[in-house]
């Protein structure tokens, strides 16, 4: 006899409860809820990348912003994508210079409904996939310039955590960022919330040639719980395997000038 699956409680708490968590998230914009890591985004997107220059000629972001070659083409992973917000967001990003697509991962149907009508006019693509495999995003074969992981981490366990993170860096671009946010403090319900550590994360990051580039410690809850608090890890490829992967690319794209003649 086949053992019944039992359901997932956390999609059962997401599904059962996304009117209320739609206004809980949407009560909060992306300005406020990422505020401590956004100024990376100057690194990604021109327009942003100019206004931090206007804004200060000796921002040392903004010199480094200059040196940077951008993409034209963007492409963007939200994994854990909710109800839009932050999806919504970078897609609205997307101007002259730059096409932005997002790919938003949503494993709960009910708040993806939701998303879905809050992005419904914008390059946004909405995927019902999960972390540790992401099997839909891998087999769309796309590096990703932004991976963003908000409020997911901790749902992973432990013992998923290298591989959820080995798909990750094989979704990333070699210039690429991954954001995620680690949230401490007790579920409060019936989800389970397994415990996190940018030490973990830190050692795992080193594993697979990735560093972490800036890290935000002690950030209270945005929806106001005083027992929940946060840290944000922003993660990188290092550089000699950045560099390996350049070189990787331009031999690449050598071969294929030569064969195209």
């Amino acid at each position: 006899m086949i053992p019944k699956l039992q359901p997932d409680p956390n999609l059962s708490f997401y599904n059962r409860n996304a009117e209320q968590l739609a206004q809980q998230y949407d009560s909060k914009p992306f300005t406020e809820v990422h505020q401590s890591w956004s100024h990376h985004l100057a690194d990604i997107f021109v327009a942003l990348a100019a206004h931090s220059s206007a804004n200060s000629s000796t921002n040392l972001l903004a010199t480094q912003a200059h040196a940077i070659t951008y993409s034209q083409q963007l492409q963007i992973l939200d994994i854990g994508a909710g109800t839009g917000r932050d999806a919504k967001y970078l897609a609205e990003l997307a101007n002259a210079q730059q096409q932005v697509t997002v790919y938003a991962v949503e494993p709960a149907t009910e708040l993806a409904a939701i998303g879905k009508q809050h992005t419904k006019d914008l390059a946004v693509i909405w995927l019902e996939d999960t972390l540790p495999e992401l099997k839909q995003v891998t087999a769309a074969n796309i590096k990703f310039d932004l991976i963003l992981l908000s409020a997911v981490w901790m749902h992973i366990p432990s013992a998923e955590r290298l591989t959820a993170l080995t798909q990750l860096s094989q979704l990333l671009a070699p210039q690429g960022k991954l954001i995620i946010t680690l949230r401490h403090g007790p579920s409060g319900d019936e989800r389970i919330m397994h415990s996190v550590s940018i030490q973990e994360l830190a050692l795992l990051s080193q594993q697979l040639g990735l560093s972490i580039i800036d890290s935000i410690s002690a950030e209270t809850d945005k929806l106001g719980r005083a027992e929940v608090s946060w840290e944000t890890v922003v993660i990188q490829f290092s550089p000699a395997v950045t560099a390996k992967a350049t070189a990787q690319f331009d031999a690449n794209s050598l071969k294929t000038a030569e064969q195209a003649k």
